[in-house]
């Protein structure tokens, strides 16, 4: 996708998102709206990304713990970096579901970001299933330790020990 596509797609989302503010927009309306703003956010983001290595393709249409092998992750100064010494995968704790309400299911991950020192580094990676690969999108921090008794995919929420996650454009929000 070429920077005029990219800044075409943010400007309908701007757009749309406009017109979703006023008083006759109707609640489903404005869902639509927020989703379709997310969603080109998300897409940019992917789009844009300077990842500096080769990320094959999803074996299926649902993505499966091997394709999240294959992902690009934010490690911890920001860059993409695949699975490594830097990045992390605790698969135990991957859940799959659709995140952005596209209709394609993506996932979420526990991964841990190790300090320099050595000491783990716990985040929440939400992983959306974009143009076939995964892609590490957002995370929240989980802190030194985990402990995660439960966790799930329900209506374009993660849901981890009990407690609501939501992917908002390229943020994690509780």
């Amino acid at each position: 996708m070429n920077i005029t596509s990219l800044l075409a797609l943010l400007q309908a989302a701007a757009s749309i998102l406009t017109l979703a503010q006023s008083h006759t927009a109707s609640v489903a309306f404005q869902q639509e709206a927020v989703n379709f703003g997310s969603n080109a956010v998300q897409m940019v983001t992917q789009a844009a990304a300077p990842v500096g290595f080769q990320v094959p393709k999803n074996d299926s249409a649902w993505p499966n713990v091997k394709d999240l092998m294959n992902a690009p992750y934010i490690d911890t100064p920001g860059h993409w970096a695949p699975l490594g010494a830097t990045v992390q995968g605790v698969f135990q704790y991957a859940s799959f579901g659709d995140l952005n309400h596209d209709g394609v299911d993506d996932a979420a991950i526990i991964v841990n970001r190790p300090t320099a020192n050595g000491t783990a580094n716990y985040f929440l990676a939400a992983m959306l299933n974009q143009g076939g690969i995964m892609f590490n999108i957002a995370d929240a921090p989980l802190g030194a330790t985990i402990n995660i008794t439960s966790h799930a995919i329900a209506s374009g929420t993660i849901i981890l020990n009990g407690t609501h996650y939501t992917l908002l454009g390229n943020s994690i929000t509780q």
